[in-house]
């Protein structure tokens, strides 16, 4: 695997040149990593059942939640899409039927009519249909690797640490009883 430096990566970021996956017939164009892609993902994986895997029964504990394991592929669909391309609005063209004269008489009538397609859902249900569990983990990971996961981290970790360091009462003398 190719190592990019950093100047590397920022450039590719900047200019939001990025990778392609191909899934069925379709080819996505991984979104670059952003803050709300990183939060939207991670809600997703939050959706997933919290359990701790017994070693000896691993097959049967992992059948047993695998019915609650859709976020998997709204994982990968929202890494791969990108926060801002979740949803898309397109104007269509609907045959809508119109009645005059207590219903006796119908007219058809062409209006254009803004429907929101829900990109996400699609490629979610796409990737679970399409691949292994093997081939999701690769998936995934390639895509949690390029999420610059460590600049997030350090990000709230500093901010968290100004949060602590900052005072949270400041004291500006006595108060008299009942004020």
């Amino acid at each position: 695997m190719e190592r990019k430096t950093l100047e590397e990566k920022v450039a590719d970021t900047i200019l939001q040149k990025s990778d392609e996956i191909t899934i069925g017939e379709k080819t996505y164009k991984i979104a670059p990593p952003t803050t709300a892609t990183l939060i939207l993902a991670s809600e997703a994986v939050s959706r997933l059942p919290k359990t701790v895997l017994d070693p000896q029964k691993v097959v049967e504990e992992s059948l047993s939640v695998a019915k609650d394991c859709r976020a998997l592929g709204e994982v990968a669909a929202i890494m791969i899409l990108g926060a801002r391309h979740l949803t898309e609005t397109k104007k269509v063209r609907e045959k809508r039927e119109k009645r005059c004269l207590l219903g006796l008489f119908k007219r058809h009538e062409w209006v254009e009519v803004e429907k929101t397609i829900d990109r996400k859902a699609e490629l979610a249900q796409e990737l679970l249909n399409t691949y292994s569990p093997k081939a999701l983990n690769m998936i995934v990971g390639a895509l949690l690797h390029k999420m610059e996961l460590g600049d997030f981290f350090g990000l709230t970790t500093f901010l968290t640490e100004i949060n602590l360091l900052r005072p949270t009462k400041v004291g500006t003398g006595a108060t008299a009883s009942g004020e």
